[in-house]
């Protein structure tokens, strides 16, 4: 019981505060608008069909490379090698998001402030926080809470300052996520995300690779 209530006590009177804070005092857009200006950015999904595939060194010609949640470089011929921008999951410490990707930029995509738990000034000082009136507006579109990698897209579509985005390992459902157990059930409405994707595929803002 004491540590549920230490726990209770550092996400929500300390983590949360601080989250908010921190993303309520950030020029976030303006960052993210500065890091990909100009810049051919590709978005790696962690779908299991991308791992049967050979786009790694495509995605690594990209000038940022872009990764998601648990999504670690287990097959660098399929997924690439590099990461520039990882988008952050509470599954992971900050010693183990380091560690696995080393990347430039870190994005608090969630909503949830309780779950930024990076403390060390230098990871602190280059996270960029999605806003959250793009997550509303997001989850209104779809219906359900967007996944990590729609908000990913979604940031880089509005922002509209990158010269390409290119999207890969993005099989909206039709394999599963190579890192989730067996059975695993997702919170999220793939089909639905697959639908407004695609629509901006069409419209030309982005592309994703089959």
């Amino acid at each position: 019981m004491e540590t549920k209530l230490r726990r209770f006590a550092r996400r929500y009177l300390v983590q949360a505060p601080r989250g908010w804070f921190l993303k309520l005092t950030r020029a976030n857009n303006a960052k993210m608008r500065s890091s990909i200006a100009g810049k051919r950015v590709a978005i790696v999904g962690n779908a299991q069909s991308l791992l049967a595939k050979s786009y790694g060194v495509e995605i690594d010609r990209n000038d940022l490379v872009l990764r998601l949640n648990k999504g670690f470089v287990v097959n660098a011929a399929a997924q690439g090698s590099r990461t520039d921008f990882v988008g952050l999951t509470p599954e992971l410490s900050e010693a183990e998001t380091i560690a696995q990707f080393s990347p430039d930029v870190l994005l608090m995509l969630i909503p949830k402030m309780r779950h930024y738990h990076f403390w060390e000034a230098r990871n602190v000082g280059r996270t960029l926080f999605y806003p959250f009136r793009y997550w509303f507006a997001d989850r209104q579109m779809i219906g359900r809470r967007p996944s990590s990698g729609f908000m990913a897209i979604s940031w880089l579509v509005r922002l509209n300052a990158a010269d390409t985005i290119t999207l890969y390992g993005f099989d909206f459902g039709a394999t599963a996520t190579y890192y989730n157990p067996e059975g695993y059930k997702t919170p999220h409405n793939y089909a639905k995300e697959a639908v407004i994707v695609r629509r901006w595929a069409e419209e030309g803002r982005i592309t994703i690779v089959p």
